[in-house]
Formats: C-alpha cells, sequence, structure tokens
C-alpha cells in the first residue's frame, strides 16, 4: 500500500513539473513574440511585389549595386559572384579571382562599392580590391588591423567592428588607406551592458546617399548613427521597450571561449539604411497583431534616423514558408533574398523617399504600379 502511495506521489510530482514547464516554455514564447507595450502602422501598399527570380540556392547574399545591377556574393563559394539586372532580370555568374594564386583565407566576404569591389577576411587578415569589369582582386591591406565585420565606406575608408586589444571589448572603428593605413578605433560607441562582446552584438549598416554609418543591436531596442568619421554620434530607440540584453552568459570553456547558455532574446534581426531611413527586422508582435502573421511574413519597422522618429511597418511575405534573411533598397526598389529566390518589390511614394541616385523612369512606374493596386482594390 505504502508503495503504491508513493508511486502515486512521485506520478502527480512528475506531472505537476512538466506542466510547470510547460507553462514556463509558453509563457517565454509569448514574451519573446510579444510586446503590448507598443503599436505599430501599417499603411496601405507601401511597397508592390513586381517578380519573384529563382536565383537556384540560398547561399547568395547582397553584396551591393551598381545601378541597376545587383551583385550576389555566395557564402560558400567565395570566388562567385552573381550579377543580376534588376531590369532586364537577366542574370551572369562572375568567377572572380585573387592576384596571388596561393592566397589563404578562412572566411571571405566580399563588398561591392562601384568602382570597386572588395574581398574581406578579417581573421587572417586582409583586405583585396578590384575594379568591377575587371574582377582582379589586387592586396589593398595585409595583416594591418583584425576585424570580425567590415563595410567599405568609400574607395580607401573601411568601417570595421574589431575587439580592443585594450579593453578586451568589441569596438567600432576605421581602416584609412588613403595615403598611409591607419587604423582609428572608438571604445565608446558600443554600450556595455553585460559582458561587452555578445550583449553588444548587432548590424552594420551604412547609407551611401548621405555618407551616414549605422550599428543595430540584437538584444536591445537602440541603434546607433555618425557620420563617416564616427563623429556626431546619435543614439536612437526602437518602438520595443527591452532596453537591456537578456542574455545568459557561461564561463570560459578549456579553450577560453566564451558561449551563450541559453538563446537571447532577439530585438532586432538585420537592417538596411538608405537616404534617412534605416529598415530593421523584428518578430517581436505588438499590440493588437496577429501571431499567425509570423508564419506567413517578416515584419520590417521603418525609421527616420535624421528626425529620430518611428514612421511606418510593412510586411515581407515569406516563399516556401521561409522567411526573408536580407533586404536592401536601391533607387526605387526593394529586394529581399527569400529561400532560393530574389524577391523585388518597387517602393511607393510618399512612403520613402526620392534621393539623387533614383531614376526617375523607375519612379514614374511604381506609381502606375500603385495606382492599378488601387483601382483593383475598388
Amino acid at each position: 500500500m505504502r508503495v503504491s502511495i508513493v508511486h502515486t506521489n512521485l506520478l502527480w510530482t512528475s506531472c505537476l513539473s512538466i506542466g510547470l514547464v510547460v507553462l514556463f516554455f509558453l509563457s517565454s514564447e509569448r514574451e519573446v513574440h510579444r510586446n503590448n507595450a507598443f503599436t505599430r502602422r501599417f499603411p496601405p501598399h507601401p511597397i508592390i511585389k513586381q517578380y519573384d527570380l529563382d536565383i537556384g540556392f540560398n547561399s547568395y547574399y547582397i553584396a551591393g549595386f551598381d545601378q541597376d545591377i545587383l551583385y550576389l556574393g555566395n557564402s560558400t563559394a567565395p570566388w562567385h559572384m552573381l550579377q543580376v539586372n534588376l531590369n532586364s532580370r537577366d542574370t551572369m555568374r562572375i568567377g572572380l579571382k585573387p592576384q596571388n594564386t596561393e592566397l589563404k583565407y578562412r572566411s571571405l566576404k566580399l563588398s561591392v562599392l562601384p568602382p570597386h569591389f572588395f574581398m574581406m577576411d578579417g581573421t587572417m587578415p586582409f583586405i583585396l580590391r578590384g575594379r568591377l569589369g575587371e574582377w582582379t582582386a589586387k592586396s589593398w591591406m595585409d595583416g594591418v588591423a583584425y576585424f570580425n565585420r567590415a563595410l567599405p565606406i568609400d574607395s580607401n575608408r573601411i568601417y570595421i567592428r574589431t575587439t580592443s586589444s585594450k579593453t578586451q571589448k568589441s569596438t567600432l572603428g576605421l581602416i584609412d588607406g588613403t595615403e598611409e593605413f591607419k587604423v582609428s578605433l572608438d571604445t565608446t560607441i558600443l554600450e556595455q551592458q553585460i559582458d561587452g562582446v555578445f550583449d553588444v552584438d548587432g548590424i552594420m549598416a551604412q547609407s551611401t546617399v548621405d555618407s551616414t554609418l549605422g550599428y543595430v543591436y540584437y538584444y536591445r531596442n537602440q541603434f546607433i548613427t555618425t557620420n563617416s568619421g564616427l563623429e556626431e554620434l546619435k543614439r536612437q530607440r526602437t518602438i520595443d521597450t527591452v532596453q537591456r540584453a537578456h542574455i545568459d552568459v557561461a564561463q570560459k570553456n578549456r579553450d577560453g571561449r566564451i558561449q551563450m547558455q541559453a538563446p537571447p532574446l532577439t530585438i532586432n534581426k538585420t537592417a538596411f539604411m538608405t537616404n534617412g531611413l534605416l529598415l530593421i527586422q523584428s518578430d517581436r508582435l505588438g499590440r493588437n497583431e496577429s501571431k499567425e502573421m509570423l508564419d506567413q511574413a517578416s515584419i520590417i519597422d521603418v525609421y527616420d534616423y535624421r528626425k529620430g522618429t518611428y514612421e511606418f511597418s510593412l510586411y515581407l511575405y515569406h516563399i516556401k514558408k521561409q522567411r526573408a534573411r536580407e533586404f536592401a533598397i536601391q533607387g526605387t526598389r526593394l529586394v529581399a533574398l527569400i529561400d532560393n529566390s530574389l524577391s523585388v518589390y518597387g517602393t511607393v511614394e510618399p512612403y520613402f523617399k526620392e534621393n539623387s541616385a533614383f531614376d526617375e523612369k523607375h519612379s514614374n512606374n511604381i506609381k502606375d504600379l500603385h495606382a492599378q493596386v488601387m483601382e483593383s482594390g475598388r
């Protein structure tokens, strides 16, 4: 009889424990995806789908633009580039090559900023530079500075994130090769909350239209903008309310590496900056938003970083249940990489601003498309 009672008690205890775990899990899931403290604005038709183009692989990433030409790098084939004409939809595979055929590398990243393209590996470290149309990458910087992320600002300057040898924390800086190579770091830009490494992780961005640099934190509701010299610093908040990173950092292992003990609460997933606007992808639901939408589309919040305001939000719809992994704006087009496809949208005024790089013909085409959509919806 006593054995039966013990077994019954153990059974009830196990069921209670499992129930509490499930309850905590569901509660944490709601916390990850829901924040009733903010409300989004979804205007009608800020972007209009033009077409989807099958590019064959999901290993492509956006390397840059040259007017209506989009260049895609490939994470699994770093010397292979795909050129896409956004007007004609024609594609061309381009083989890049280093001038030094014995070059050793670990983690190559391609970036295009006309009239040059850059092949960068911050772990070796080196930066190769070549001219568009010639496709031979020559040594530009070798051994000057290590970095884990980098964006070319112009032909001779690179915006980097690296680890400061003084603080052992992540920091932002510049490599300037205009005359002699100089590296300048500013350890005050990224603000430590926990460890100064994981908690300040984020997305580097830049607007080639007005030479503004940006940094968007992954785990808190903040982004930073500066000029191209990392001056005139401005800190701004997103519409989310999580001001402190929710991460759990473990102690160093035998190799001296520090890892996260549990998945962090991600506030901002990816971002793109252009002409006064910063677009941030966030899967956090606001007030009165349906959780089912996260199964259909990615949410993009749009901010005016010059005025310091939240403007509106839009949806980028999934393809084959796959969400957008990256997006960018060029002229009057928004492009997104989703699964094996390149999705191309037209941006609509007055939601998106025109600039000198925009093609007036494309702008008129988008206005016509918008009129057609409005007419068909009547």
